[in-house]
């Protein structure tokens, strides 16, 4: 928000601050066979998994490399739905190192993650018999493999395992510390053969709980990313019977259970064994077992930070397998979340995906085709020009500028108002809603605010408090009234803070700042005539005079300021008749000071004001 005060206004510029995506996609591949990861190498290819264990490259205009980067069917065991090939993800230095990450299956059902390093002669081939093992884990059963790799912003390695299989976690194996299954774990696999673990793993050091382990409590987390500006950890976590949920973690913040087996999302599953039920972390979102509003399995997707479609940028974007229905999730406050469901948009969709640029892509298992995530909104926006509320000069006003979007629109604002521009506005807040009619819809909210129409301000001569002009005041000490203090003149007999509410010929009203007034104590000698203090306001130099009849040895000069700080002292000798001393003040901050002489039986004291 950028603001221009003029002449008789304050013009505010407002830009719209909140917009709902329609999510719509644009094919922009297809020919795979059961397509479950994308993932970029930090150019403009995308790689795309398939579960059988293959990997191709598709350049920027979706063309498919005729043959694969990584072909690795033979190490892999993909007989059930839930096996395979499942996770892809490149190093942060990989254009130097070259090298990459898969999750697989192997003959015997085992989750294996392996590193391997492209080919020397050619950037689109993987060299296959560079693999060397750095992670594994037992599975009991086929399903809930979990698979999905990401490096986080600390250049680590996370791997998603689900837990173990069958249904319900028969061998609580999610919540047992000691076990790698229903677990996120985090490692350091840069310069070393395998990883060695994080000193700032939750767990790291421990003797009953694995130091790999980042969180636990999960029961499948098919897909899970970082957010590419935050940081932040968003997981999909599918469910048993009831509902599926989505697990948001800060940025840097591990060591948290999400609370499978005992809950499933936030209802209890199985709480024999469990702890209180403040010791979970629980979903922000979660949607139930339904074809027609919730959906089956759940896919996690990403936060978009590209710069193609404004209006998506900052929402989480994720979807259901079997449903077809989407959510997006965008932050309303702290703690706090609003939601939107966009009903069949997919035909099983597998995984998401972004690009270099942050753009978002998606799989569909069933039809091999990936998709670009777009919004139909496109470049939608709202902007705002405004002008404030001054009393007895002008009414507030809001003219507001619509950017693309489809006509006609439909105009909403919280006064009731259905034009775009308005026009005699008390101060407040005006929220517009403007839906196009491709559905899409924009708001914006903009302040009108009760500007002053006068300056209101406090001169101070001894313990006189003089207001600036009106037709009628109102002294106020510690933000309390003092009755009967209602004149443009007050004498004050107690240090304090004052302020004062005037009001104008036009029944404007305007209190001013509070002023920090020290109360002048006076105690003189018949000796000294008088002692004068100039100019008041000060700038460079104020001067104290003194007018004495007989000869003063020496006197102490002090200023301090509003908090009673000694800033300047000064010892004065032989001073007789007329005496002027000259203050430089270059020193000294905008504020109230307190000069003071004392000595040969005088008290002075008055308060000055630096401009």
């Amino acid at each position: 928000m950028k603001s221009l005060c003029v002449t008789i206004a304050c013009i505010t510029i407002s830009i719209s601050t909140f917009s709902q995506p329609v999510i719509e996609l644009e094919l922009f591949a297809s020919g795979f066979n059961d397509p479950v990861d994308i993932a970029n190498a930090g150019d403009s290819r995308l790689f795309i998994v398939e579960r059988a264990g293959i990997i191709y490259v598709v350049d920027e205009t979706g063309e498919t490399l005729e043959y694969p980067f990584l072909d690795i069917e033979d190490k892999i065991e993909s007989g059930y739905n839930e096996q395979g090939l499942l996770g892809l993800a490149f190093a942060p230095d990989y254009d130097s190192t070259g090298y990459f990450y898969v999750n697989y299956t192997d003959d015997d059902g085992n989750t294996v993650v392996a590193r391997y390093k492209v080919s020397t002669f050619d950037p689109d081939i993987a060299d296959e018999t560079s693999e060397e093992i750095v992670f594994t884990a037992d599975q009991p059963y086929v399903n809930h493999n979990g698979g999905d790799l990401n490096f986080g912003p600390d250049g680590y390695l996370y791997i998603g395992l689900g837990d173990g299989g069958d249904g319900g976690d028969p061998g609580n194996r999610a919540q047992n510390p000691e076990n790698k299954l229903g677990k996120m774990h985090r490692i350091n696999v840069n310069g070393v053969d395998t990883y060695t673990i994080p000193a700032d793993n939750p767990f790291y050091g421990s003797t009953d709980t694995l130091e790999t382990i980042w969180s636990l409590g999960l029961r499948n987390p098919w897909r899970y990313s970082f957010d590419a500006l935050t940081g932040d950890m968003w997981i999909g976590d599918v469910g048993q019977g009831i509902y599926e949920e989505v697990d948001f973690e800060p940025v840097g913040a591990g060591g948290k259970n999400y609370g499978w087996r005992c809950y499933e999302a936030d209802d209890e599953f199985e709480t024999s064994g469990c702890e209180d039920e403040g010791y979970y972390d629980f979903p922000i979102f979660q949607y139930n077992h339904s074809y027609s509003t919730g959906g089956f399995a759940i896919v996690g997707g990403y936060v978009y930070r590209g710069d193609l479609y404004p209006g998506m940028y900052g929402y989480y974007l994720f979807g259901d397998n079997v449903s077809g229905n989407w959510w997006t999730i965008y932050p309303d406050g702290a703690d706090s979340w609003l939601s939107e469901r966009q009903d069949d948009i997919s035909n099983g969709l597998s995984t998401f995906g972004e690009d270099v640029n942050g753009e978002i892509y998606c799989a569909e298992l069933y039809t091999g085709k990936i998709y670009h995530v777009t919004d139909l909104c496109g470049d939608f926006a709202l902007s705002a020009t405004s002008i404030d509320y001054i009393c007895g000069m002008n009414n507030g006003s809001i003219d507001i500028t619509v950017t693309a979007g489809t006509t006609p629109f439909n105009i909403e604002w919280s006064n009731g108002e259905e034009t775009l521009d308005i026009n005699d506005l008390e101060p407040g807040d005006y929220t517009i809603t403007v839906t196009d009619d491709n559905g899409c819809e924009r708001n914006l909210t903009v302040t009108i605010n009760n500007s002053p129409p006068f300056d209101a301000t406090i001169t101070i001569d001894e313990n006189i408090l003089t207001a600036s002009d009106g037709v009628s005041w109102q002294w106020y000490l510690n933000g309390d009234v003092i009755s009967g203090a209602i004149a443009q003149n007050y004498e004050a007999t107690e240090s304090g803070n004052y302020s004062v509410e005037i009001t104008d010929a036009n029944a404007c009203v305007v209190l001013s700042d509070e002023i920090n007034f020290t109360y002048v104590n006076i105690s003189l000698p018949e000796y000294i005539h008088l002692i004068e203090l100039y100019p008041n306001p000060a700038n460079e130099n104020i001067i104290i005079g003194i007018s004495t009849s007989k000869l003063i040895d020496k006197i102490q000069l002090q200023i301090s300021d509003a908090t009673g700080k000694i800033v300047y002292t000064e010892q004065i000798k032989n001073i007789v008749g007329d005496f002027e001393k000259n203050i430089a003040l270059q020193n000294l901050a905008v504020g109230i000071y307190k000069i003071s002489l004392s000595g040969n039986d005088m008290n002075w004291n008055k308060s000055f004001i630096v401009k």
